[in-house]
């Protein structure tokens, strides 16, 4: 799940609310407008990682990583994760090999796992739908299934990697085991102008995630976008921690923009959560990966 574009200048205006934001979490309180939402808990419980295998984002950043999607959740100090399978191409270099149920040794700790039915680049087959579909079943902290790279961002045509119908049948399956089990869907902010009602109303919860940095001053744009488009699903928003463009950590004000919106939609209830995205860029030296990781431990105690 990577988007390589080059970074534009953020808006002035922007950067002056995130600094306001992260002035207002280091002093441990909200702004008054930040009204805490119905959901209770605190901000941390919000907080995801989107993971894949060790070092699978090789091709996109061109240099090794060693760190594990459970490694990453400890690492950033988040309870909930998102386990995605790699591409075709980033198979070569690193990929969930099945059986899967190992894996999920690791992420007992973890208070909700999400796994992968349509991974990276859109790479799903039917055995490992099936597996994961049981792992769901079977196992007591799952709580969803990712479709990661569903879109193919087509107007016409193959819209998405299945039919309606196919996630519909998606959707019984997973009702069939007996739990309540989310469907996530990755939805970029250039998608947001495409025709994908019919998909998205069967849809739990839309990540929206923005891989142009530059894009980022019209998040709050792109957010209202996304609540028009699926009026019906949960939102969470994904932050990058690096600019796959550049090959380098994101610019620290766009990664403070991206931190300080999500927590104020948080308290505002328009989203339910933040995944930052992952395993394979925390172990690399990006001064955005070690500043995100201190931001969580000053903000994640904060009561919503």
């Amino acid at each position: 799940m990577s988007q390589p574009f080059g970074p534009r200048p953020l808006s002035r205006r922007r950067l002056l609310a995130a600094a306001a934001g992260w002035a207002c979490c280091r002093s441990g309180r909200l702004a008054p407008a930040e009204a805490p939402s119905a959901g209770g808990g605190t901000v941390r419980d919000r907080l995801w990682i989107f993971t894949c295998a060790a070092n699978s984002d090789f091709p996109h950043i061109g240099r090794r990583s060693v760190m594990t999607p459970a490694e990453g959740a400890f690492y950033l100090g988040v309870p909930n994760i998102i386990v995605v399978q790699s591409s075709e191409s980033e198979a070569r270099y690193g990929r969930l090999e099945p059986p899967f149920a190992p894996y999920t040794v690791a992420l007992r700790p973890l208070k909700r796992v999400v796994w992968s039915v349509v991974g990276s680049g859109g790479f799903h087959s039917p055995a490992e739908t099936n597996e994961v579909l049981e792992l769901a079943r079977s196992t007591p902290n799952f709580t969803g299934v990712m479709l990661d790279d569903f879109f193919t961002g087509r107007k016409e045509g193959k819209r998405a990697q299945w039919t309606v119908d196919e996630l519909a049948d998606i959707r019984r399956r997973l009702d069939a085991t007996g739990k309540r089990l989310d469907i996530f869907v990755t939805l970029y902010v250039t998608h947001l102008d495409l025709p994908l009602r019919d998909y998205l109303e069967r849809i739990d919860v839309v990540t929206l995630w923005t891989g142009n940095p530059a894009e980022l001053a019209n998040l709050e744009a792109n957010l209202a976008k996304a609540e028009t488009l699926a009026p019906k699903a949960r939102k969470m928003l994904g932050c990058y921690l690096v600019d796959y463009g550049r090959k380098q950590g994101i610019a620290l004000s766009a990664m403070k923009l991206q931190c300080e919106l999500g927590l104020r939609w948080l308290c505002q209830g328009r989203i339910e959560g933040m995944i930052f995205l992952g395993n394979t860029t925390m172990d690399l030296g990006f001064e955005s990966v070690e500043w995100t990781r201190q931001w969580i431990q000053q903000v994640g105690d904060t009561r919503l």
